[in-house]
């Protein structure tokens, strides 16, 4: 299943300590997570991003981002998951449901 993880970097956590929280997971294996398919890990030069991860369940993908918090207290001012799926399939799916509707 398809997860998509948006966090905010804490400003306030300097980036030697998320680069030491980023060596000890990679050391650890927990980043990235074994059972976890990392598809993409991107950032902005806001100190925002989103990870897009393939996963069987929710506290695999929950472990992406308990792991950080781990290793970097602090690390994050906010985060959202969520399940998530392609525009086009989500657009399928509401007109199936809306022609359903429509039959009288």
């Amino acid at each position: 299943m398809l997860f998509l993880i948006y966090w905010e970097l804490n400003e306030e956590t300097d980036a030697l300590a998320r680069l030491k929280a980023a060596e000890k997971l990679t050391a650890a294996e927990l980043f990235p997570p074994q059972d976890v398919e990392v598809l993409r890990f991107d950032t902005t030069p806001d100190l925002w991003g989103v990870t897009l991860v393939e996963a069987g369940d929710v506290t695999s993908v929950s472990n992406v981002i308990n792991s950080w918090r781990i290793a970097c207290p602090g690390i994050f001012k906010s985060t959202k998951i969520s399940p998530a799926r392609p525009v086009q399939e989500a657009m399928e799916s509401a007109a199936e449901m809306i022609k359903k509707l429509k039959q009288p």
